[in-house]
């Protein structure tokens, strides 16, 4: 009976520390994932400031070319005038709009890492219910 129960007692802690070292390596694949996805995601968010940039000057040269088209307005061909001036507003408010996400993205990266970690956290969840073999039901 002393054998059987210290038989079960070194299977039992066998089993733990197993079971730990399996939550050790997954934890640490995780943080591995999160490292890699935090670090791409900085990398974007730096391409962004140029763009930022550009939107910018995009949206002063139209700004110029409006003031222009007013002086051609004056001038020759009116009806010409008001459908570039019509198009240029479309134009203008596209790059608003634009101008708008980038700084909504690059204003608020604490979502971006956010969504990131959420995206890791389920695909981490979705390969170890694959392992075993609970696959959910399409």
């Amino acid at each position: 009976m002393a054998k059987t129960l210290k038989d079960l007692a070194l299977a039992l802690l066998n089993a733990t520390l197993i079971l730990i070292a399996l939550c050790l390596f997954l934890a640490w694949q995780v943080a591995s994932t999160a490292r890699d996805v935090t670090g791409r995601l900085s990398e974007e968010l730096a391409d962004l400031a140029p763009l930022r940039g550009t939107v910018q000057d995009t949206k002063d040269e139209l700004t110029g070319l409006r003031q222009d088209l007013a002086g051609l307005r004056d001038g020759d061909g009116p009806a010409v005038s008001q459908q570039v001036q019509a198009r240029l507003a479309v134009l203008e408010e596209r790059l608003d709009m634009t101008a708008e996400r980038l700084n909504a993205l690059s204003g608020a990266p604490e979502r971006l890492i956010d969504h990131a970690v959420e995206t890791t956290a389920d695909a981490a969840a979705q390969r170890v219910m694959a392992i075993r073999g609970c696959v959910p039901a399409t």
